[in-house]
């Protein structure tokens, strides 16, 4: 009776070799059926490949290195995609497969358990490198066919390479044409800020920031000038007016001495003087021209004083002295050129000084405008740089996309790396028998176990003293005597009693 009291390893060796069959037995039995099970279930083959993700041969030192991260959702997305409906019913369709159970499966399970014999896993980096990135992954398939589950695999494998290839292309491709329209854009942008910085430069011609230090001298030099045209205008203005104060005295001094007699003849030679005078200018200048008008005015002024003296030579009858009209004509001629040279002089330097006065005008509002001017300009050239910044930028991008395209079509799949092609498995994953023999094993064992302490607890005979007096919870006074057990057997103390002269005790 297992458990009513402490038990030492004599008692243990006894229940061992009281119930040696019920342990070994099914240590025995349980291991061959589970070899018999493994013989019998349908065998699966497991067909494994390594892809090893690498930049290429060339990709390294020309183009920048993929990004870790854009690997691995590129990979996720490829993974999808092979893994999609349409993929499982190919390869269902392709091989064969769930052939019994087409009939009467929905074709959705039955690509649910292909995916599910499918296993996609990455390769984990090595512990103590900087590598973050994704260094390949494995793609196992296990089938009930070796040469099925190696094609499938083979399959997959080639799947993952021609996917990446295509995206690397349709990405590239797709790149190129974006930079195709962002290049073409900046290039108008930027023609558009080159015309404007042309029409701002035509329009404030002279007016530019690196223009006002010129306008600045410009200026000083211009302050100069007209300062002396000032000056000269001045000095022609007080020459003129004393030099016709003199004319006017000669003039009038001429009258008295001849009694207000005038010199015809004088008159006249100055008459036909002012007429050819007033010719040339004519040949030279129009009608509305100062000096052909001033001309104009002396013809006219010597003419009335030709008739006034004629008409006054007739009412006096005064006769005429030629000494006093020779003394006194030239000296009227001369001043009177003088009196027109200053006229000019005076003419010449009233147009320099509007000329000068309306050049420093232009030049100083240049210089007050020379702040505004500038801001605007930087305000255009900061924009026309930026797009020129931004151009130049874009037709980089668009060289090194050039070169990625070319490496994609160049290299083809060497981006992905098959270090294991999948090879036909030997022996099957599923079942193993040395597994299966190891479970039964285990199994029986515990059976064994099982079944022995079952058997013990059950049991309520009594086999020695200590039995007894667990039981009664007396001590025990006297003991049996000495059975006879037929020649040569006795039962001794200690010892368990044969089977069928055990003492039964209920309590």
């Amino acid at each position: 009776m297992l458990g009513h009291r402490a038990m030492n390893v004599n008692d243990y060796w006894n229940i061992f070799r009281r119930r040696i069959w019920a342990f070994v037995i099914p240590i025995v039995v349980v291991p061959m059926a589970a070899i018999l099970v493994a013989s019998i279930l349908p065998k699966s083959y497991t067909a494994t490949t390594t892809v090893l993700v690498g930049q290429g041969r060339i990709q390294q030192t020309v183009a920048p290195p993929v990004n870790p991260d854009e690997m691995s959702q590129r990979l996720a997305t490829i993974q999808q995609q092979i893994l999609s409906r349409p993929n499982m019913e190919s390869i269902i369709d392709r091989y064969g497969l769930f052939a019994k159970d087409r009939a009467t499966v929905p074709i959705e399970d039955l690509e649910d358990d292909l995916t599910k014999q499918i296993v996609i896993a990455p390769i984990d980096s090595l512990q103590g490198t900087n590598y973050k990135g994704l260094p390949g992954f494995s793609v196992t398939v296990t089938a009930n066919g070796a040469e099925l589950a190696q094609k499938i695999c083979a399959d997959l494998t080639n799947m993952f390479i021609q996917q990446n290839v295509t995206q690397r292309r349709g990405g590239a491709d797709a790149t190129s044409q974006f930079l195709d329209q962002q290049l073409a854009d900046a290039k108008a942008s930027l023609d558009a800020q080159d015309a404007r910085l042309a029409q701002f430069k035509e329009r404030y011609v002279g007016q530019m920031p690196e223009e006002t230090q010129t306008n600045l001298t410009m200026l000083q030099s211009l302050s100069t000038q007209l300062s002396a045209a000032t000056a000269d205008l001045n000095r022609a203005q007080q020459d003129r007016a004393f030099t016709q104060t003199l004319l006017d005295q000669q003039i009038a001094a001429m009258q008295t001495t001849t009694d207000n007699a005038t010199d015809i003849d004088t008159l006249q030679k100055e008459l036909a003087d002012a007429e050819a005078r007033l010719a040339d200018l004519q040949s030279k200048y129009t009608d509305d021209h100062p000096d052909v008008k001033k001309a104009k005015h002396d013809v006219q002024v010597l003419k009335d004083e030709i008739n006034a003296a004629n008409q006054n030579a007739q009412a006096n009858s005064v006769p005429k002295t030629p000494a006093v009209q020779t003394l006194t004509s030239p000296q009227i001629q001369q001043l009177r050129a003088q009196v027109h040279q200053y006229d000019e002089t005076i003419k010449e330097k009233t147009i320099e000084q509007k000329r000068l006065q309306d050049q420093i005008q232009t030049y100083q509002a240049r210089v007050n405008m020379s702040p505004v001017v500038e801001q605007e300009y930087k305000e255009i050239t900061r924009d026309s740089q930026n797009a020129s910044d931004f151009y130049n930028k874009l037709l980089t991008e668009k060289s090194q996309s050039s070169v990625v395209t070319g490496l994609v079509n160049d290299e083809g799949s060497d981006e992905f790396q098959v270090l294991d092609p999948p090879e036909v498995p030997q022996r099957p994953s599923f079942p193993k028998r040395s597994i299966f023999a190891a479970g039964g094993l285990a199994g029986g064992l515990a059976l064994g176990v099982g079944l022995v302490v079952f058997l013990e607890m059950n049991d309520k005979s009594l086999r020695c003293e200590q039995d007894v007096e667990v039981l009664l919870r007396i001590p025990m006074l006297t003991h049996m005597p000495l059975i006879d057990m037929g020649p040569g057997k006795s039962f001794q103390r200690g010892s368990s009693v044969p089977k069928g002269n055990e003492i039964n005790l209920r309590a």
